[in-house]
């Protein structure tokens, strides 16, 4: 008898990664006034390079992004169903910290934004710091601007404690206001040439801050290699691990900028066959997604943001029936990867039975056994047994021709599959 572990109940994991997401403020408009007022300073004459943003369309990009457009966009992925991970930058651009508010900014606004955070947005998406102010690296002592930035000087960090300061500090301003994060979010490239100090860091302060032995990053976007999810700093004895949260593909909503507008087609095309996607879901890999706040309210015009829902609705032309994929936070795709890759499985064929042992617990662990059974139960508790993959989720079990599928969230510790 052969036992593998596949997909959760026997779907391709999606997900929409938020970049560039904080109250009140629209990031790109501060972030092209900082960075070109630090262009004069150190580098005067020198024409700003087009990741620089364009300071000449800084009168059309608004300072504010209003609660208004975060509520309907919000509602909007709680109905259809879309999960994630959407970023807090704790202190956007220096303006405000999360945790004190926004002085030069109705306080009703920043409000309001707190509360879209909490309860519209929070149950289908990771909220993570996206570091401290996604512009300057901030002293810690005054908490005032360095000449360094963050998505600059520090994609090579420092790998002393300073790295590890800077994730704390970022996670302790979420804590302030009630959100303890599941990971964090790389502004740009931040840590990409010190990937394994930056993911023991991150591990590290989510552990000191959160308690939390198995969080996730978002670091890398690739385009041109197929998805993954590796995992990092294991340590199974302790149920220890951090989890890369590669994406493939974006941003083709509306730009990081706000003004550069992309198309659906980029992602998944009308006839469902062209664009990154379908490849990707054709071999039942992870698609993560990534588009920037700015980019969907684009300008007020919300042009991104209609973007988003054409490929949602191409999506779910793909999967009419919802048999094929399942929306997930990145945090679930990360404790599902860990289970995955780390609970050790032992059959017990003489006992009609296996053990599942893992320190790394998750919901909708799904595994396919090569040969009919009957009678599944979970440590003592018979499974219902359903004839069709659209009935089939936690709890059940599926047997096909030569096969017989199982799904139930996986304890920490030992759980017991049994059969007849």
């Amino acid at each position: 008898m052969e036992i593998s572990v596949c997909n959760p109940l026997f779907r391709t994991p999606l997900s929409l990664i938020v970049d560039d997401s904080c109250p009140v403020i629209n990031l790109t408009h501060y972030w092209i006034h900082q960075r070109h007022k630090w262009k004069a300073r150190h580098q005067p004459g020198v024409k700003p390079d087009r990741w620089e943003g364009n300071a000449t369309k800084l009168k059309e990009i608004p300072q504010t992004i209003p609660a208004d457009f975060a509520w309907e966009w919000a509602e909007w992925c709680w109905e259809n169903g879309v999960k994630g991970k959407f970023s807090l930058i704790p202190f956007p651009a220096g303006v405000g910290r999360i945790d004190e508010g926004f002085p030069d900014f109705p306080n009703d606004e920043y409000q309001s934004w707190l509360r879209i955070y909490r309860e519209i947005i929070w149950p289908n998406f990771d909220l993570t710091p996206e570091m401290l102010t996604h512009t300057a690296v901030m002293n810690l002592d005054s908490l005032t601007p360095t000449e360094e930035w963050e998505q600059v000087e520090w994609v090579n960090p420092p790998i002393d404690n300073r790295l590890t300061d800077y994730i704390i500090t970022s996670m302790e301003m979420l804590n302030n206001v009630g959100i303890p994060c599941e990971g964090v979010t790389s502004p740009g490239a931040f840590g990409k040439q010190q990937e394994d100090a930056y993911s023991k860091a991150v591990l590290t302060a989510s552990k000191e801050v959160n308690n939390n032995s198995c969080p996730f990053y978002f670091l890398w976007l690739k385009h041109d290699e197929l998805p993954d999810i590796p995992l990092y700093h294991v340590d199974k004895e302790h149920g220890t691990a951090i989890a890369s949260i590669v994406a493939c593909a974006g941003d083709w909503f509306g730009g990081w900028t706000g003004y550069d507008l992309g198309n659906a087609d980029q992602f998944i095309t009308d006839d469902l066959t062209g664009g990154r996607l379908p490849p990707i879901l054709d071999k039942e890999l992870p698609c993560v997604i990534v588009g920037h706040w700015p980019g969907f309210y684009f300008n007020g015009e919300k042009s991104g943001f209609d973007v988003l829902k054409t490929v949602k609705e191409r999506l779910d032309n793909y999967d009419p029936d919802g048999t094929k994929t399942i929306w997930m936070k990145t945090s679930e795709i990360a404790h599902y990867w860990m289970s995955r890759e780390l609970s050790e499985i032992t059959i017990n064929n003489e006992q009609s039975n296996m053990i599942i042992s893992t320190k790394f617990p998750t919901t909708n662990y799904t595994v396919v056994i090569d040969s009919q059974l009957n009678g599944l139960k979970i440590n003592g508790v018979e499974l219902r047994k359903v004839n069709t993959l659209r009935d089939f989720q936690r709890d059940t079990y599926l047997i096909k021709e030569k096969e017989t599928i199982i799904a139930f969230d996986l304890e920490f510790g030992e759980t017991t599959l049994g059969w007849n």
